[in-house]
């Protein structure tokens, strides 16, 4: 058994890597955080609306919040390659990862994230948006926005909508180790909805359209994510019978 020693400066070793990974990532996000405001803007704010900031330290606020969140989903893939290696050698599992599968599933990973992030941005936001201020602009009202609450929602709905797109792959994969099963997910699927829309509501405002909006994306893809692993997510068990 190792040391506790040696553990504990692996995992220094690591942190550090981290923290220095997320600092770089940082800084030079933050740098560009004006450009993705503006953009954002332009893209996404309905024709006569305003956006405003309501106090002195918004705007750096929010450039911070975005370079946070670029450097968090930055560093999420090393934390779990990290995670995975450090259960594998102390025998915690005993999955086998092999290269070529796990290119694949990273790019696979990759392109699901960035089909959520862009059907959120291009698609979703849009026509969410200008329906609601169309709704607010026939009831007589002006609309200005926070400019902090406005863009904080442009991108955590882009980025939760990533996330929501992995649904799939994620299911597939741990179906495909063994670590999940098909029929548990069938058997436990009133559960898994409730879960689903308890997620929408933590994540998202505290308002039931935003919450819908993303809770019910999740039921879809669950859903969804039924059909392909029951097609192609059979585990090893089922192959060896």
């Amino acid at each position: 058994m190792e040391d506790i020693s040696v553990i504990i400066v692996s995992l220094k070793k690591k942190l550090a890597l981290l923290l220095s990974l997320f600092f770089v990532v940082f800084m030079v996000s933050f740098q560009f955080a004006g450009l993705v405001i503006s953009t954002i803007k332009d893209d996404l704010l309905p024709e006569g609306a305003k956006l405003v900031y309501v106090s002195p330290l918004e705007i750096m606020l929010l450039k911070m919040k975005i370079a946070l969140f670029i450097g968090l989903f930055f560093i999420i893939p090393f934390i779990l390659i990290f995670a995975v290696k450090a259960l594998m050698k102390r025998n915690m599992v005993t999955i086998k990862v092999k290269k070529g599968p796990l290119f694949v599933v990273s790019v696979v990973a990759l392109i699901s994230f960035l089909a959520g992030v862009s059907y959120a941005y291009f698609i979703m936001l849009p026509l969410f948006i200008d329906y609601l201020y169309l709704n607010a602009a026939a009831s007589g009202v002006v609309a200005t926005y926070s400019i902090f609450s406005f863009i904080s929602f442009a991108v955590q709905a882009s980025l939760i909508f990533g996330l929501v797109f992995e649904t799939p792959l994620v299911l597939t994969t741990l179906t495909r180790l063994d670590i999940v099963q098909y029929q548990t997910l069938v058997t436990y699927r009133k559960h898994i909805y409730v879960i689903c829309l308890i997620i929408g509501a933590v994540i998202t405002p505290p308002d039931i359209v935003s919450q819908m909006m993303v809770g019910i994306p999740l039921l879809i893809f669950f859903e969804l994510s039924l059909i392909i692993v029951r097609i192609v997510g059979k585990g090893k068990k089922k192959d060896k019978t």
